[in-house]
């Protein structure tokens, strides 16, 4: 159901946010998983399985929603 931007609360816009962020990143995150596989097969290198699994645990999360905002990242991470 569509909604005027007008009509959202303010915790409804910022889950829009970070949906369409997550989306945005995940799309990415493809994009290059297939460069860098299309670079795999034409140059013959690897990717390192530590970040092809990495890669690979990110899209599943941004797929399910499981993500945080940036200032509990930057708190966790110690900035």
């Amino acid at each position: 159901m569509e909604r005027a931007l007008e009509t959202l609360s303010t915790e409804e816009f910022k889950e829009l946010v970070e949906r369409t962020i997550d989306k945005r990143l995940e799309v990415w995150l493809t994009q290059l998983m297939d460069a860098l596989l299309g670079s795999q097969e034409e140059e013959s290198t690897e990717l390192q399985p530590e970040f092809a699994a990495s890669l690979r645990r990110s899209l599943e999360q941004a797929r399910l929603g499981e993500s945080i905002d940036l200032k509990t990242f930057r708190e966790q991470i110690g900035r």
